[in-house]
């Protein structure tokens, strides 16, 4: 009896352990069989951000150094002589036809009223010559004149409306030379150095003050020929002063090189710049002619140590990683040289991590909808 106990209790210990066997063994199936599947069915569809590449007109560029100027950049000087009363304030913003100087006007009055007198003077001796001349013209032969006496009265009137006259222009001189002592502005600007001081002596041409128009700048450069045959006037060249860049529109390329450096000076229009002149600026300068080529933004490249890539959307939204040569760049699009063609969607975010063949969704198109 004990003998079938301890059986029975065997065969039932034998079948337990079998039954769990199986258990484990089909556990084991099932994992390994969605392992397979997974890995069979590749990495999870990535979110990226997409735009598309275009043909665009591109030309490879040069950097080049330049400086902000203004188109009305004067030395103010004296037109009269005197003494020095007044200049303008350094820094002070003055208005075309605002005195911004002045000299002593002392001796310019007493010229100014000799001269006055002069005209006074000569005129009364004029007409007093004319009315002689006419007087004796009137009673013919009955004045008793000869011919050379006649002449004689009509040559001394002549000569003392000609005298007149040049005392006229003197006065006119005079004149002028007072107006001159106070000095306007030529041009609407500000005062960046007084030439003079007070209490000094001025002549013409001495100069006084110099005057810049803060409002007309201009951005000046120079480029070697090689460069500068590329550019014409109208041109929009791009400038940039730190981190504010601006479109400049080329208003001259000066013809004429350095004989030193063999550089050809160019002059660019800016506007509405609120730039200090004489500020150093980076001006971009296409190196050769432009070009139709296939650009993408900067933002879908994939650069490595040993290579540079972009991530090309297909039909069935998988991502192909396309080797690249990188060309000429403008702004925000680089030309990109290999098996990419205009209208392909490459990726701009999320392109990091993304693997070539994996499945993507697209969160927007640049210039289209969210998708």
């Amino acid at each position: 009896m004990d003998r079938k106990v301890v059986f029975a209790g065997c065969a039932a210990a034998a079948l337990i352990a079998a039954g769990s066997a199986a258990y484990f063994v089909g556990a084991s199936s099932d994992a390994d069989a969605s392992a397979a599947a997974a890995q069979q069915a590749g990495p999870p569809p990535a979110v990226v951000s997409v735009a598309k590449a275009e043909e665009r007109k591109l030309a490879p560029h040069a950097e080049t150094p330049g400086s902000v100027v203004s188109t009305r950049d004067s030395l103010v000087a004296a037109a009269t002589s005197g003494k020095v009363e007044w200049v303008a304030e350094i820094g002070a913003e003055v208005e075309e036809g605002e005195v911004i100087a002045r000299i002593e006007r002392s001796d310019a009055e007493l010229a100014f009223n000799d001269s006055a007198a002069e005209v006074a003077r000569l005129k009364s001796r004029a007409e007093y010559l004319a009315r002689l001349y006419n007087r004796f013209k009137g009673l013919g032969e009955e004045a008793g004149e000869s011919e050379s006496a006649m002449d004689q009265m009509r040559a001394d009137r002549d000569e003392a409306r000609q005298a007149l006259r040049q005392a006229e222009v003197a006065h006119e001189r005079a004149a002028l030379n007072l107006r001159r002592t106070e000095v306007p502005a030529p041009f609407t600007g500000r005062i960046v150095s007084q030439e003079s001081q007070v209490g000094e002596y001025a002549t013409p041409g001495t100069g006084l003050i110099r005057l810049v128009d803060t409002r007309r700048l201009e951005v000046t450069a120079r480029a070697p020929a090689s460069l500068a045959r590329n550019i014409n006037a109208g041109d929009e060249i791009r400038v940039a002063s730190g981190a504010e860049i601006k479109n400049a529109v080329v208003r001259a390329v000066v013809p004429v090189g350095d004989a030193l450096s063999r550089m050809l000076e160019l002059r660019l229009e800016i506007a509405d710049a609120n730039w200090y002149i004489g500020s150093a600026v980076r001006v971009t300068l296409p190196a050769a002619e432009a070009r139709h080529v296939v650009a993408a933004p900067r933002d879908a490249l994939v650069l490595r140590a040993d290579r540079v890539s972009v991530f090309v959307i297909g039909e069935d939204n998988t991502a192909r990683q396309v080797d690249v040569e990188l060309g000429a760049a403008e702004g925000d699009y680089i030309e990109v040289i290999g098996d990419i063609k205009a209208g392909d969607k490459v990726v701009v975010r999320g392109g990091e991590r993304l693997r070539n063949g994996q499945p993507v969704t697209l969160t927007a198109i640049a210039g289209e909808p969210s998708v």
